[in-house]
This record gives structure tokens, C-alpha cells and sequence, in this order.
């Protein structure tokens, strides 16, 4: 393997002159400087990632901190991460970051990634706040946070819900039950912001006993529909706030010999795979997962670069039908407001 005194020996410099021109320092003419780059591509000469690090203070890495690694939409937003360092020359760090302060400070504070992309509610404003400078930049996704050297990535999740509440007034349906995420978090916030606009716009019917919250998971959305069902007070449709917990819901209703969706039809939110392979498939909302690894990726490396802009940027969804809510005859609707 060769080395950097094998460059500076076939380009006839020295080795510090072969140092500045690999790192761009120092005082080097385009002429040598070719020179020296032609000897190194003839070697094969990739310069030491540490020793490179160890001048330019860059560890060319980046972090990714997630709540943890068992969603299915982690592991696109990973994905989409990693494509868009690896075009620049980065690999990407990934943290889980439950119940794991110290890790997450750590890696802040020691600057053993150069930039960090935060989607953890373990990670509070206070941290990101803290640790976020022009040499360590932060991108929080789904968490709408206003801070120097702080960008975010959102997903228009109020949008979303609204007019999924819009398609299922058009097909005629009225009592609605939701199943939505824990308080405090930013897609739970909005996606549920959007589904109550939507039902007191389009007239429809939401009881006390159908305004429920699960915690994201398969298991909350089987309890809560197996409580509802035995409960005999029954909607015509549920939405849940995310795949998981519909997929749930669909279980509950199965085991109880509901047909789906002739007597009650069920929503989901993400688009996770899973969606097209269970009976009925399922009827959601599309969330660009690896869109939003890609662009908050490349929203952090312009700001490693500089170029800070402060506002958030936000991404769009699209409603994907399938088996488990379905079209039906148009109705004639009324809105109450907008």
C-alpha cells in the first residue's frame, strides 16, 4: 500500500508540500499541485481518514439519532441519509437515543460527528439548543424548533389528515373513530389537528368514547378496537394515526368477524411496506420516508457549509387507496368552515 512519502518520492517534493496540496493549505502552485494529485492517482494514494481529521478538525461523519431502530420508517430515513453523505464523502453514524443521555452528549460534545440529524423526542430542545453551533450544525426532523445553527425537516401532516377526513366525507361515511399517537410529539400534534378540522368541517361524527390514544405500536390499536367492538357502540371508520396501530385495529376487527371495509373501513398513516401485503390491504397516507432522510441530509451539509437558512422546510404526502377504505358513491357535502 503505498504511502505519502512514495507520492512525494514519484513527484519529486517534499512531503509536507504533498500534505498542503492534498489538503488544500499552504502556499502550492496549480503546477506542482497537479503533479502531486497525478502521483497520488497513479499510487493509488488515499490519504488517512484520522491523520486527515486531525488538520482539518472534520471527521467526515455524520450522526443520525433516532428513538429507536424497530419502525419500519427508520430504517428509509437511514437510507435516505445515507446516500446523500456517501455522495459527499461522509459516512453517517447511527444512535439509538432512548434513555441514553449520556451517549447523545457525548457525541455532541466531543464533536465525534461533524453535524447531527435529531429525530428523538429523548433529545429535548434544551440539548439541541445547547449543543447546536456554525461547527456542529443540527436537523430535527419532525420537531419544529427555531434556534441558530438549527434547521427543520416537517412533514405536512395537518394537510394530510384534513383531506383524508375530506375523501371520507365524500364517500358518505359520518361517525368516525380516531386512534391517535402519544401527546407531545410533533406528528401526533398535527396529524390530530388535522383530523378534528376535518371532522367539524365536513360534518362529521367523532363520540368521546372514539377520540382515543395509542402509543404508535400494533398492540394499542388491537386493544383500543377490541374495547370499542365489545363496547356494541361501533363507527364506520377508523383512523389511525399511524400503519402500525391500524394494522392493529384490522386484527381486532378480524377477530370478531368485522368485514372490512363493508362495515367498518380503517386508515393508516406512513405508508410502511407492510401496508400492501396484509388482508385487506391498507388504505393510508403516503410519508416519503427516504425524501425526508435525502433532504434533511442535504439541508445539514449546506449548513456545514454555511449557508444557514433558518426556515423550516416541509414536505408533502399522498393519499394512497387500497382495499381497507375504498370509493364509494359521491355524496353530496356540506362544510361548516374552513
Amino acid at each position: 500500500m503505498s504511502n505519502i512519502k512514495d507520492v512525494a518520492k514519484l513527484a519529486n517534493v517534499s512531503i509536507s508540500t504533498v500534505s498542503y496540496a492534498l489538503n488544500n493549505t499552504g502556499n502550492v502552485s496549480e503546477e506542482t499541485k497537479k503533479k502531486i494529485l497525478d502521483a497520488a492517482k497513479k499510487l493509488d494514494y488515499r490519504p488517512s481518514g484520522i491523520a486527515r481529521s486531525l488538520k482539518t478538525k472534520k471527521t467526515e461523519i455524520i450522526g443520525v439519532f433516532l428513538n429507536n431502530f424497530n419502525g419500519p420508517i427508520y430504517s428509509e430515513i437511514i437510507r435516505g441519509a445515507r446516500d446523500v453523505a456517501r455522495a459527499n464523502g461522509y459516512e453517517i453514524i447511527v444512535a439509538e437515543c432512548m434513555s441514553s443521555k449520556n451517549k447523545v452528549t457525548r457525541l455532541f460534545g466531543q464533536k465525534i460527528v461533524d453535524g447531527a440529524i435529531v429525530l428523538s423526542a429523548d433529545i429535548s430542545d434544551k440539548i439541541i439548543k445547547e449543543y447546536a453551533t456554525e461547527n456542529f450544525p443540527i436537523v430535527t426532523l419532525d420537531r419544529e424548533l427555531k434556534g441558530e445553527f438549527i434547521s427543520s425537516v416537517l412533514l405536512d401532516n395537518k394537510n394530510a389528515s384534513y383531506n383524508a377526513m375530506k375523501f371520507i366525507a365524500e364517500q358518505g361515511y359520518k361517525d368516525i373513530l380516531l386512534i391517535n399517537g402519544p401527546k407531545g410529539t410533533y406528528d401526533s400534534e398535527k396529524r390530530y389537528e388535522g383530523f378534528k378540522d376535518g371532522i367539524e368541517n365536513y360534518g362529521l361524527n367523532l363520540k368521546k368514547n372514539w377520540d382515543c390514544i395509542g402509543n404508535f405500536e400494533e398492540e394499542s390499536g388491537y386493544n383500543i378496537l377490541k374495547k370499542v367492538i365489545e363496547s356494541g357502540d361501533l363507527p364506520e371508520v377508523v383512523c389511525a394515526a399511524n400503519d402500525e396501530m391500524a394494522i392493529g385495529a384490522i386484527k381486532a376487527l378480524k377477530e370478531y368477524n368485522i368485514k372490512i371495509p363493508k362495515e367498518i373501513a380503517v386508515m393508516g398513516f406512513d405508508d410502511i411496506p407492510l401496508c400492501e401485503y396484509i388482508t385487506p390491504k391498507l388504505t393510508t397516507i403516503r410519508r416519503p420516508a427516504y425524501d425526508l432522510g435525502v433532504l434533511a441530509t442535504h439541508t445539514l451539509f449546506n449548513n456545514l457549509k454555511g449557508n444557514y437558512d433558518g426556515r423550516s422546510k416541509m414536505l408533502s404526502t399522498e393519499f394512497i387507496i387500497r382495499e381497507s377504505l375504498t370509493e364509494r358513491k359521491n355524496h353530496n357535502i356540506k362544510t361548516r368552515k374552513k
